[in-house]
Parts: structure tokens; sequence; C-alpha cells
């Protein structure tokens, strides 16, 4: 089976549009991640709901069929990048419950008037606002 044919199927299956290539869910990633670097400026919703495209990537190489797919280190190489950069921003956020993957389990200290009223809602915690 051919790797975009495979992402494609999984895209549907976990609810994300069939024409999703790795390329834009890759994009959609690093997009996001540096949304939150200049600081997250949509709601707590918006950023639980943006931050899901991480957990889809996740799906993705966990695969079985595509682990035995060529293009599996080249996708797993450009999530990463995005990957080291958002680690390094959470090392400086703030812990959460209930996440299922590292990139969950925190989140970034910075954001926008609504993000940082959300978190305070939620968690306790004052985010600087940007």
């Amino acid at each position: 089976m051919l790797f975009l044919d495979r992402f494609r199927e999984l895209a549907v299956d976990l609810g994300r549009s069939p024409q999703l290539t790795p390329y834009r869910a890759i994009e959609e990633w690093s997009e996001f991640v540096g949304d939150c670097v200049e600081g997250y400026e949509g709601t707590l919703f918006e950023y639980w709901d943006d931050i899901s495209i991480r957990g889809f990537l996740q799906r993705v190489i966990d695969d079985p069929v595509v682990r035995e797919v060529p293009e599996l280190e080249w996708f797993k190489s450009e999530v990463r990048k995005a990957d080291q950069e958002f680690s390094d921003l959470l090392d400086r956020g703030f812990e959460v419950r209930g996440g299922r993957g590292w990139w969950e389990r925190r989140i970034p200290r910075v954001g926008g008037r609504e993000m940082a009223e959300n978190v305070n809602e939620q968690y306790g915690y004052e985010i600087d606002v940007v």
C-alpha cells in the first residue's frame, strides 16, 4: 500500500479531511507550534482542538501499515522538527492533567488574553499575555 493512500485512510477514519496530505498535516502542526511560540491567540477550547493534529500525526506514525513504508522516516523527521520546538516551549509551561501524549501534558506559559483567561479559569495558572 502506498503511504499517501494509507495516510488518507487514517485521516478519514480519525475524522479528518480525506484531502489532507502528509505535507499539509505536518505544516498544520508546525504552524500551530509557531502560533504557540508567539503566544496562542485563541481560546483554550480552540487550543485543544488545534493541538489534536499532533495526536493524529502520532496515530499515523504508530500505524502498523505505515511502519512498513519507506516514507515513514521522512515523515517522522519532519514531525520531530516541530516537536523539538514545542517541547522546548512546554518545558517553560505549566503541567495539566489528562493528556495522553507528551504534547498534551503541559501548556505554554504565554498566550493571548482569551487563552490566559481560560487557563486561569480551568487550571488556576496565570499565563503571560502577549
